[in-house]
């Protein structure tokens, strides 16, 4: 098939087809009639040359740009291959291997073919799997069944010309393409934004947008959003249906969703394999998810029979008669009008005494736990084959201990229900459509690294020693055995053979090295936490603690701990970051700036040197802050500087938090740090992160386990946080040491 034949099928049979037959005028995009649509589409297909049914691979940012490359890709009859814009090289070469291809599509002012042309194949676009019943795999979904789908969209909503849809999903994910389908096939315009986008997606229903697709995560943003300004409701005033779909909706995230636009949630649901199969357009009990969509057939079983409305079992479902019944892999309960409510995997659903027992009412119930804002509820084998555990993993903040969700449970759910474990966690990992991540990794000891592991200590030892002889000044500017054994009067031999192996350790080298900047501080340091803080026995107690108050919180820091430390993080070695921090406050600067730091205040110190008028408020964070700046204390003196108290909310110009985002609080809640601004205000974020991928770097966890605060250890989680709290990542800037960053943030809708 060659790309013009292609682009010219049977309108009822492709998205294209469907496209030509609207109106050349019909807006669907925000750039883009049906007409204009259609011939950018039909001159990149020209251009496209592949083999039929080759698997293209596509990752592209949420945009137009996304639509005209897919449909091109489909009109050239390629299979595309849809990969999430932020999945790495290597996740994009697993997946095109595995789909027998080896080019991808590049959108990038304009768009290329990259790479060599795979074996070719029926067309289809090619989706991978959430992964949420075992390992991710490659589904392929004819364009015909996409077309289908968006039928049943446009029966079961209503769908038409006169709707503005929102996007702000992956559309590379199964859920985001059947509506984009949907509005492909009704000539509904569309809208489509990055999930993290969502200051775009306020001004979108501010402006009058109808129908907004959401997930359970984003839909519980949006809400937290519009409570944090105080708004009353109707702040979208076309929206008619605000559809969740990819994961459940309980009665708490629907009456935060009312409370905050003024109307209930619609539900939708569906699978990789199918695309949509129920809706339900509002006012729907708990975790119920509509009624079947035109065309679709379902069924609930129980060891193979059917089940009455009201008792629970597997949710099976048809939308071709001429295919067989699809195990969705889902508990189910049907109620007497034919709405169905998903209770959770079948997998991971507890049957205790012949009762089934749904995960998703038992996280719908730890979610109104005080001090809970995320639940996730599976099942593991216990100490005996028959006997299953009910498994609780909690996002909860620092206050809330294991008891405390216990006894909510306890009060709020039959015995048999209550969870047997409860794990705590500072937030619950999810993927990129925003669902919670189902899977557990299986740690295994790694042999090699745990012999390395064994003896590295004498790495660090052998350092320490080199310093107690007083090797280490000399050896920073270079010197020859004479200079080090000679001038002090150690022998030269086994200076010669100490040299020798730390020279093999690539400690010490004899050709040319820059010298570390502050090693000696940080050496310092490393030296004392190395006998106190960071002993195997230290770091046991502090995992035997728990959320209980860690030994170093009962004991606190030693007096050389307490110098070691200030001079190490915020010696005169920093003062270049520092600088360049304050250059990125930008004329926030000049204003009233408040520091939140386990520090001596050197930002404020900076900025006062840069600016003498401006003013400030120091926060110090934890007992390792040290002694203040005389730069700063004299700004104290004169009333220029406040520090200590409760800085007010809504205040300062700029917020910066100097090695301290990690915690204690509330240098580590990124909400409380984003409500000190004034409209238009700024936070600087100046840490140490562990890197994403392990490697050097990743030992600093263990400090913060010990002696520091483990909230947010990767800058991603930090990011995600930020977006959370309504603030947007305006400027990175990597600098050393290994993954040290300056993180400028900007609140969400405050100019």
């Amino acid at each position: 098939m060659c790309a013009a034949t292609g682009a010219e099928r049977a309108a009822p049979d492709s998205l294209l087809g469907r496209l030509r037959a609207l109106p050349a005028d019909r807006r669907i995009t925000a750039q883009r009639s049906a007409g204009r649509l259609v011939a950018d589409v039909e001159a990149l297909a020209r251009e496209l040359d592949v083999v039929p049914g080759e698997p293209i691979a596509f990752r592209a940012p949420n945009g137009e740009p996304w639509i005209v490359g897919l449909l091109a890709l489909l009109a050239a009859g390629a299979s595309p291959l849809l990969v999430s814009p932020d999945a790495p090289r290597r996740e994009r070469d697993r997946l095109l291997a595995a789909a027998g291809g080896g080019r991808e599509l590049v959108a990038d002012d304009g768009f290329r073919l990259d790479g060599a042309a795979g074996r070719g194949g029926e067309p289809a676009v090619l989706l991978t799997t959430s992964g949420s019943t075992g390992e991710p795999k490659l589904l392929a979904r004819t364009e015909e069944s996409l077309v289908a789908e968006g039928l049943r969209f446009e029966s079961a909503v209503g769908l038409h010309g006169l709707d503005r849809l929102v996007l702000p999903l992956p559309l590379s994910h199964a859920y985001a393409l059947g509506w984009l389908a949907a509005a492909l096939v009704t000539g509904t315009e569309v809208r489509a934004h990055p999930p993290s986008s969502l200051a775009a997606v306020e001004r979108e229903l501010a402006d009058g947008a109808t129908i907004i697709a959401l997930v359970p995560t984003l839909a519980r943003l949006l809400a937290l959003r519009r409570r944090r300004r105080g708004g009353r409701p109707s702040p979208a005033p076309g929206l008619r249906l605000a559809m969740v779909g990819a994961g459940p909706v309980d009665e708490r995230l629907d009456e935060e969703f009312r409370a905050a636009y003024g109307l209930s949630t619609g539900r939708n649901y569906g699978s990789t394999e199918t695309g949509a199969l129920f809706a339900g357009l509002g006012d729907l009990p708990p975790l119920c998810v509509g009624a079947p969509m035109p065309g679709v057939r379902f069924r609930v079983l129980d060891d193979g029979a059917p089940c009455p409305p009201g008792r629970e079992g597997r949710l099976e479902v048809r939308v071709d008669d001429t295919r067989p019944w699809h195990d969705t892999g889902d508990l189910a309960v049907a109620d007497e009008l034919g709405r169905v409510r998903i209770l959770g995997r079948t997998h991971g659903a507890v049957r205790k005494g012949g009762r089934w027992i749904s995960p998703l009412e038992v996280e719908a119930v730890l979610r109104e736990a005080p001090g809970v804002s995320d639940a996730h509820v599976r099942s593991r084998t216990g100490r005996y084959a028959d006997e299953e555990l009910l498994i609780a993993d909690v996002a909860a903040g620092p206050e809330v201990d294991e008891a405390d969700v216990l006894a909510h449970a306890r009060t709020h759910l039959s015995g048999y229900k209550v969870p047997d474990r409860v794990h705590l966690h500072r937030a619950l990992a999810r993927d990129r459509a925003g669902k919670r991540s189902y899977r557990q990794p299986r740690y295994r000891l790694a042999g090699a690294a745990a012999l390395e592991a064994m003896r590295s200590y004498r790495r660090s030892e052998l350092l320490f020693a080199l310093d107690d002889l007083d090797l280490l000044e000399p050896l920073r500017c270079g010197a020859d055995l004479d200079e080090l054994s000679g001038d002090r009067g150690l022998p030269a031999e086994q200076v010669a053979w100490l040299l020798d192996i730390a020279a093999a350790l690539g400690l010490v080298t004899t050709g040319d090295a820059r010298p570390a900047p502050g090693l000696p501080e940080l050496l310092r340091l490393e030296r004392e936490l190395s006998r106190t803080w960071l002993t195997r026995e230290s770091i046991a107690e502090a995992v035997r603690a728990g959320r209980r108050p860690r030994p170093f919180d009962v004991a606190g820091p030693g007096g050389e701990l307490l110098d070691a430390y200030p001079a190490a993080m915020h010696g005169a070695h920093v003062a270049g970051r520092t600088r360049l921090g304050v250059r990125l406050l930008g004329e926030h600067a000049r204003g009233r700036v408040l520091e939140v730091s386990a520090g001596p205040g050197r930002y404020l110190s900076a900025v006062l040197t840069a600016h003498p008028r401006a003013r400030g408020h120091l926060l110090p964070l934890g007992p390792l802050a040290g002694p203040t700046e005389s730069c700063v204390e004299g700004a104290i003196r004169c009333g220029a500087v406040e520090s200590g108290g409760h800085p007010p909310p809504g205040e300062f110009d700029a917020v910066v938090v100097a090695n301290g985002i990690h915690g204690p609080a509330p240098g580590a809640d990124v909400d409380w740090l984003l409500s000190r601004l004034v409209p238009g205000g700024v936070l600087l974020v100046d840490d140490v992160f562990l890197p994403e991928d392990g490697g050097i770097g990743a030992e600093l966890g263990l400090d913060w386990l010990t002696h520091g605060g483990t909230a947010w250890p990767r800058a991603a989680q930090l990011h995600a946080a930020i977006t959370d709290a309504g603030g947007s990542v305006v400027r990175e800037v990597r600098t050393p040491p290994p993954d040290c960053r300056l993180i400028l943030v900007e609140r969400e809708g405050t100019r």
